[in-house]
Protein backbone atom coordinates (compact mmCIF):
# COMPACT_ATOMS: atom_id res chain seq x y z
CA UNK A 1 0.00 0.00 0.00
CA UNK A 2 1.52 3.64 -1.06
CA UNK A 3 1.10 6.58 0.91
CA UNK A 4 -1.77 7.73 -1.17
CA UNK A 5 -3.62 4.76 -1.05
CA UNK A 6 -3.35 5.39 2.63
CA UNK A 7 -6.91 5.74 4.36
CA UNK A 8 -7.31 9.34 4.97
CA UNK A 9 -10.14 11.40 7.16
CA UNK A 10 -9.57 14.37 6.75
CA UNK A 11 -11.24 17.81 8.22
CA UNK A 12 -14.34 19.58 6.18
CA UNK A 13 -15.34 23.01 7.33
CA UNK A 14 -18.96 23.61 6.20
CA UNK A 15 -17.66 26.61 4.07
CA UNK A 16 -16.09 24.58 1.82
CA UNK A 17 -19.05 22.37 1.57
CA UNK A 18 -20.83 22.65 -1.74
CA UNK A 19 -24.07 24.61 -1.38
CA UNK A 20 -27.02 22.50 -2.22
CA UNK A 21 -28.82 23.79 -5.73
CA UNK A 22 -32.60 25.19 -4.52
CA UNK A 23 -34.75 22.73 -3.72
CA UNK A 24 -38.63 23.48 -6.53
CA UNK A 25 -40.56 20.94 -4.93
CA UNK A 26 -43.78 20.15 -7.02
CA UNK A 27 -47.45 21.00 -5.26
CA UNK A 28 -50.05 18.19 -4.39
CA UNK A 29 -53.03 18.07 -6.44
CA UNK A 30 -55.72 21.20 -5.47
CA UNK A 31 -58.23 17.89 -5.17
CA UNK A 32 -56.04 16.81 -2.10
CA UNK A 33 -56.81 20.30 -0.86
CA UNK A 34 -60.70 19.64 -1.25
CA UNK A 35 -60.40 16.17 0.07
CA UNK A 36 -59.20 17.50 2.96
CA UNK A 37 -61.61 20.64 3.46
CA UNK A 38 -64.97 17.98 3.08
CA UNK A 39 -63.17 15.49 5.51
CA UNK A 40 -62.61 18.41 8.26
CA UNK A 41 -65.86 19.75 7.85
CA UNK A 42 -68.00 16.41 8.06
CA UNK A 43 -65.70 16.06 11.45
CA UNK A 44 -66.38 19.03 12.60
CA UNK A 45 -70.39 19.12 11.90
CA UNK A 46 -70.69 15.74 13.51
CA UNK A 47 -69.04 16.81 17.00
CA UNK A 48 -71.28 19.92 16.58
CA UNK A 49 -74.56 17.76 16.01
CA UNK A 50 -73.91 15.74 18.86
CA UNK A 51 -72.94 18.01 21.22
CA UNK A 52 -76.14 19.48 20.43
CA UNK A 53 -77.64 16.52 20.94
CA UNK A 54 -76.16 15.65 23.97
CA UNK A 55 -77.37 18.65 25.57
CA UNK A 56 -80.77 18.56 24.32
CA UNK A 57 -80.75 15.22 26.09
CA UNK A 58 -79.35 16.02 29.26
CA UNK A 59 -81.55 19.82 29.06
CA UNK A 60 -84.66 18.23 27.99
CA UNK A 61 -86.35 20.95 26.48
CA UNK A 62 -85.09 23.31 23.01
CA UNK A 63 -86.19 25.94 25.29
CA UNK A 64 -83.63 24.84 28.25
CA UNK A 65 -80.95 23.66 25.54
CA UNK A 66 -81.07 27.57 24.32
CA UNK A 67 -80.54 28.89 27.62
CA UNK A 68 -78.16 26.86 28.86
CA UNK A 69 -74.52 29.30 29.44
CA UNK A 70 -72.65 25.76 29.35
CA UNK A 71 -74.54 24.55 26.22
CA UNK A 72 -73.79 28.16 24.47
CA UNK A 73 -70.28 28.40 25.43
CA UNK A 74 -69.33 24.53 24.02
CA UNK A 75 -70.78 25.10 20.66
CA UNK A 76 -69.37 28.73 20.23
CA UNK A 77 -66.10 26.81 21.25
CA UNK A 78 -66.70 23.86 18.46
CA UNK A 79 -68.24 26.61 15.41
CA UNK A 80 -64.77 28.10 16.52
CA UNK A 81 -62.76 25.31 15.96
CA UNK A 82 -64.30 24.50 13.25
CA UNK A 83 -63.51 27.86 11.70
CA UNK A 84 -59.78 27.49 12.25
CA UNK A 85 -60.38 23.46 11.22
CA UNK A 86 -61.41 24.71 8.24
CA UNK A 87 -58.73 27.30 7.06
CA UNK A 88 -56.43 24.07 7.98
CA UNK A 89 -56.43 22.33 4.31
CA UNK A 90 -55.18 25.15 2.96
CA UNK A 91 -52.43 25.70 4.77
CA UNK A 92 -51.57 21.35 4.83
CA UNK A 93 -51.79 21.60 0.94
CA UNK A 94 -49.48 24.80 0.89
CA UNK A 95 -46.54 23.08 2.89
CA UNK A 96 -46.09 19.58 1.27
CA UNK A 97 -44.72 19.08 -2.00
CA UNK A 98 -42.51 16.22 -3.60
CA UNK A 99 -39.27 16.45 -5.86
CA UNK A 100 -38.04 14.36 -7.88
CA UNK A 101 -34.21 13.92 -8.90
CA UNK A 102 -32.04 12.01 -10.59
CA UNK A 103 -30.36 9.80 -8.04
CA UNK A 104 -33.07 10.32 -4.50
CA UNK A 105 -36.88 11.51 -3.49
CA UNK A 106 -37.59 14.65 -1.55
CA UNK A 107 -40.94 15.27 0.45
CA UNK A 108 -41.26 18.37 2.43
CA UNK A 109 -43.79 18.88 4.86
CA UNK A 110 -45.00 20.93 7.87
CA UNK A 111 -47.19 23.86 8.57
CA UNK A 112 -45.22 24.94 12.01
CA UNK A 113 -42.23 22.63 11.71
CA UNK A 114 -41.25 22.20 8.37
CA UNK A 115 -39.53 18.94 7.81
CA UNK A 116 -38.13 17.38 4.20
CA UNK A 117 -37.48 13.82 4.09
CA UNK A 118 -34.85 12.29 1.67
CA UNK A 119 -34.37 8.60 0.08
CA UNK A 120 -32.07 7.51 -2.28
CA UNK A 121 -33.40 5.36 -5.00
CA UNK A 122 -31.07 2.84 -4.23
CA UNK A 123 -32.61 2.16 -0.79
CA UNK A 124 -35.96 1.75 -2.07
CA UNK A 125 -37.27 -1.87 -1.85
CA UNK A 126 -40.36 -1.57 -2.71
CA UNK A 127 -43.27 1.38 -3.38
CA UNK A 128 -46.86 0.60 -2.74
CA UNK A 129 -50.00 2.89 -4.34
CA UNK A 130 -53.13 3.39 -2.46
CA UNK A 131 -56.57 4.90 -2.67
CA UNK A 132 -59.25 4.78 -0.42
CA UNK A 133 -62.48 5.15 -1.44
CA UNK A 134 -62.79 9.20 -0.30
CA UNK A 135 -59.47 9.26 -2.52
CA UNK A 136 -60.79 7.72 -5.48
CA UNK A 137 -63.83 10.04 -5.55
CA UNK A 138 -61.31 12.98 -5.76
CA UNK A 139 -58.90 10.62 -8.16
CA UNK A 140 -56.15 10.67 -5.51
CA UNK A 141 -53.69 8.45 -4.89
CA UNK A 142 -51.06 7.82 -2.08
CA UNK A 143 -47.69 6.65 -2.69
CA UNK A 144 -45.69 4.85 0.12
CA UNK A 145 -41.77 4.15 -0.14
CA UNK A 146 -40.12 1.52 2.10
CA UNK A 147 -36.55 0.49 2.62
CA UNK A 148 -34.96 -2.54 3.62
CA UNK A 149 -35.88 -3.03 7.85
CA UNK A 150 -38.71 -1.58 8.45
CA UNK A 151 -41.92 -2.31 8.68
CA UNK A 152 -43.35 0.63 8.31
CA UNK A 153 -43.63 3.28 4.83
CA UNK A 154 -40.44 5.67 5.11
CA UNK A 155 -42.02 8.12 3.15
CA UNK A 156 -45.89 8.80 2.34
CA UNK A 157 -46.67 11.37 -0.13
CA UNK A 158 -50.93 11.38 -0.17
CA UNK A 159 -52.67 13.60 -2.79
CA UNK A 160 -51.37 12.78 -5.99
CA UNK A 161 -53.19 12.72 -9.12
CA UNK A 162 -53.81 8.65 -9.80
CA UNK A 163 -52.03 8.70 -13.18
CA UNK A 164 -48.94 11.00 -11.54
CA UNK A 165 -48.58 8.42 -8.68
CA UNK A 166 -48.33 5.44 -11.25
CA UNK A 167 -45.84 7.64 -13.33
CA UNK A 168 -43.74 7.94 -10.24
CA UNK A 169 -44.33 4.61 -8.87
CA UNK A 170 -42.88 3.37 -11.89
CA UNK A 171 -39.97 5.45 -12.04
CA UNK A 172 -38.72 5.11 -8.62
CA UNK A 173 -38.91 1.29 -9.18
CA UNK A 174 -37.20 1.11 -12.10
CA UNK A 175 -34.48 3.72 -10.76
CA UNK A 176 -34.16 1.32 -7.40
CA UNK A 177 -33.75 -1.61 -9.81
CA UNK A 178 -31.12 -0.49 -12.14
CA UNK A 179 -27.82 -0.86 -10.92
CA UNK A 180 -26.63 1.37 -13.74
CA UNK A 181 -29.09 4.38 -13.22
CA UNK A 182 -26.47 6.74 -11.82
CA UNK A 183 -24.42 6.30 -14.81
CA UNK A 184 -27.29 7.79 -17.32
CA UNK A 185 -27.63 10.91 -17.97
CA UNK A 186 -30.53 12.90 -16.37
CA UNK A 187 -31.78 13.93 -19.92
CA UNK A 188 -31.83 9.90 -21.49
CA UNK A 189 -33.54 8.94 -17.62
CA UNK A 190 -36.04 11.38 -17.95
CA UNK A 191 -36.95 10.18 -21.89
CA UNK A 192 -36.90 6.41 -21.33
CA UNK A 193 -37.61 5.53 -17.61
CA UNK A 194 -40.79 7.66 -16.96
CA UNK A 195 -43.81 6.06 -19.00
CA UNK A 196 -46.34 7.55 -20.58
CA UNK A 197 -49.44 8.85 -18.77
Amino acid sequence: MTETDAFSNKERLTDDLEAPSEMNFEALSPAYKKMFFVSTLVVAMSVIVVNLALNLLATGSLQSLLTSVVAIIASSFLILAAGLGLMLPDLMWRSKGYQLREHDLHYCRGVIWHRVTSLPYVRMQHVKLESGPVERYFKLATLKFYTAGGGSADMTIPGLPFGTASKIRSYVMLRAGDDNASAKPSSEIEKSDIPAS
